[in-house]
Formats: C-alpha cells, structure tokens, sequence
C-alpha cells in the first residue's frame, strides 16, 4: 500500500497527481440512463538519474525521487550515468531520463558556452572598498532590581497609586543603569534586493549606531541564476528554481571563534568584517590571487581589516583547525570539514561568490506546476549546512546515499 502524508511542512499535495492511477469517474443521468466512464490519463513517468561517482548527484537525485513519490508522482530511478555535463544534457533533450541533479552556477557557465549562445550575463563588482560597519551585540537587558522595604508598606501600597505610576510609566521607561540592545531577526538576511538595518542603543539616548546593507540585484543570486539558464536553454529543457543549499567556497569560522566572539552578531559576512582586526582569516592561494570573487571581492563587498591573512589549502584546513593557525576558513561548502569540525558558515548575503545552488534540471514534458511546487518544497528544508552534514555521513561515515536520502525526507513528513 502506498504510503500517505498529511505534512504541510514539506509538501502542497494536489489532486492531480494523485489521480494518475486512471481512476474512472462516474456520472449518472436524472433519467436513470446508462453512466458514462471517464479514464482520465495518466501523467509522464518521471526517470530521475544522477552521475555516476558523484556521492552529492546521487544524493539529490534519491532525494528529488523520494519527494516526488510522496507527492504523488509515478518516478523510475535509473543507474546513475557516466556522463559529463555535455553527455547529460545532451541525453536528457534525447529523452533517456527526465531529470537530473545540478548547480545553478556551473550550469549557467555551460549553457552560455554553447555554439550560438548568448554573452554571458554580467556582473556587478564594486569598485571600492566597502565601508566596515559596526558590530551587531546580542541582545541583553539588565533591569534594575525592585526596591525594597523593611517597614510596614501594607496601607501605603494599597492606596491611590494608580495615578502616580501612569504618569510615571508614560516618560523614559529605560531602567538606571539598564542597557538595551536591538538585535535583528534571524531573517534579516534576505536573497532579495532589500535594505536591512541593525540598531544598537545605549539608555538615555547618549549613543545610537545604525547601519544599512543594501542586497541583490547584482546578476549574482540564485533567481537571477535561474532566469538566465531557462532563457538560454532550449524550450525541451527546464531548471527548478534550486535549493538554499549551494556549492561554492565560504568563509567559515571555528567554534572556538564563534564563542570568543558570542557578545556580538556572527552570522553573516558583514558581521565578521565588523570584527575583523580580532580574525586570522585563512584561505586557498587561489582565493587570495582571485579578483572576481575571492579577497579582493571580500573587501570590495564587504571590507574588514583582518588582523592577519594566511594562506591555508583545501586538503590541509582541518590540520590548520587543529593547529589554531586561523580563526577562519575559505573553504567548500560541501568539505565534510565543516560538519566535522563544527565550523559556522558565514552568510554571503550580497552574493560577494556567484551562487551555485542545487537545482533540478529537467525535461520540459514532466515540469508541472505540482511537480515544481514538490520540488521547491524540499529545497526550502535543504540547506547548505543540512546538506554538507548529510555529505559527511556518505563520505566519512560510508553511508549509502538513498538512505541518508530516506532519513532526510523522513525529518520532514
């Protein structure tokens, strides 16, 4: 028997593709006569493959199958192919599977590549050195304890006070002594063109900071991804619009930095520059030379004057972990370091590296609107932190794929 869900939290179930089993609809006439029999047809089986020796590409294709199933879809899973990007592209406009795992950025590059394409769409680098903002402190509040009384209060208290406090309570209602912070949400960040603001405040009015960060609209965020590879591809060929997990270097910081510094915000890339002369950040040979998206972006995006900068490669970040040679890493954000050594990924929110999302790329003849709903729905749970903890249970722990897949899904039914 097929298994049903009644989970809002991952998927918008629909009657149509529930009702691909053929069911036959009966109507019968006022006058008695004979029914009529409706076969409704059934929806495109949906093959979903992945790449042969890619542990991610076989964990979001079983990933991307599993979803489907529950939503209601017919899906076939075929062995994973020995192809490369061309090969499967290629092979999925021939009709030799429906859909397949990718990354918005590395398929945005190949599909402008092509014979006949387009330029490449541009993107926006500042041109100076980005302005440090000041840091963000958690927030904290310290009231001042209620006074006391030894004598005998009991007529008093239960007098006429009512009068007395409202007008009280109606002017500065900062404690003696007490210090607020405004902290911002968790949600502050956005992949939208926004302005998000943070407020810091001391009692009495005697100091206010205030700083803004404008967001998006660089050619570097995922919709805009997404946009331009629909528009190049050809009409056979569609791409979801992707997960919130990405693969791309990112800065990430120990925890023994995270609580070094836990007085203040540390979540995204512009609350580290605010704290940068206290940080040895560490990073590839590359990512220090790279003009585009490496250091001299990070200042151009972000600023920060760090207290030193190391050089430190992929394969030797988590000896320099052990050795405290840096308080941040560069490093990929599918490295099994990072779950390993409980590294926090700092937010990129201006999008300083070009997104690199996990997307669905897929046949045309199968992206239904409840198909794509189903899929948007599990990329909205399946982060880039979630996905590299699921990427070192395969690659550390030996896992199998489809059932780090299973285990995955099952947190979200």
């Amino acid at each position: 028997m097929k298994r049903t869900t009644h989970s809002a939290r991952l998927f918008t179930r629909t009657f149509g593709p529930l009702s691909l089993a053929a069911l036959a609809l009966t109507a019968c006439s006022d006058d008695g006569t004979a029914a009529t029999t409706t076969v409704l047809p059934l929806a495109p089986r949906v093959v979903v493959t992945s790449v042969k020796g890619d542990a991610e590409s076989e964990l979001i294709a079983a990933i991307y199958a599993r979803v489907l199933e529950e939503s209601g879809f017919r899906v076939a899973r075929k062995d994973a192919v020995e192809l490369d990007r061309a090969g499967y592209y290629q092979a999925l406009q021939d009709g030799e599977f429906q859909l397949i795992p990718d990354h918005s950025g590395d398929l945005l590059k190949f599909v402008y590549s092509q014979p006949g394409a387009a330029p490449t769409p541009s993107t926006v680098l500042p041109e100076e050195t980005a302005t440090t903002q000041a840091p963000i402190l958690i927030t904290t509040t310290t009231l001042t304890p209620p006074s006391t009384s030894t004598g005998d209060t009991t007529g008093d208290t239960t007098g006429d006070t009512t009068g007395d406090t409202t007008g009280d309570t109606t002017g500065d209602t900062t404690p003696t002594g007490t210090t607020t912070t405004v902290e911002p949400s968790s949600d502050s960040t956005t992949t939208e063109a926004t302005t998000t603001e943070a407020a810091t405040t001391t009692a009495g009015g005697d100091t206010t900071t205030t700083t803004s960060v404008a967001t998006g609209g660089n050619g570097r965020s995922i919709p805009e991804q997404v946009i331009a590879i629909n528009a190049a591809m050809p009409s056979t060929v569609i791409v979801s619009n992707g997960a919130t997990a990405e693969k791309k270097p990112v800065v990430a910081c120990t925890d023994a930095t995270m609580a070094a510094h836990s007085d203040v915000e540390l979540r995204t890339l512009t609350n580290l520059a605010s704290v940068a002369p206290d940080i040895r950040l560490a990073g590839p040979a590359a990512f220090m030379d790279d003009q585009s998206s490496g250091y001299t972006a990070l200042m151009r995006y972000y600023g920060g004057d760090y207290k030193e900068l190391v050089t430190v490669e992929e394969a030797d970040v988590e000896a320099a972990i052990d050795a405290d040679t840096a308080d941040c890493f560069v490093v990929d954000s599918l490295n099994p370091v990072i779950t390993g050594k409980k590294l926090t990924i700092m937010i990129d929110q201006l999008w300083m590296v070009p997104s690199n999302a996990v997307v669905a790329l897929m046949s045309s003849t199968v992206s239904t609107p409840e198909l794509m709903a189903a899929l948007d729905g599990v990329g909205i749970s399946l982060s880039t932190e979630r996905l590299n903890s699921m990427m070192y249970e395969i690659l550390v722990n030996g896992s199998d794929p489809v059932v780090v897949a299973n285990a995955f899904i099952d947190t979200l039914l």
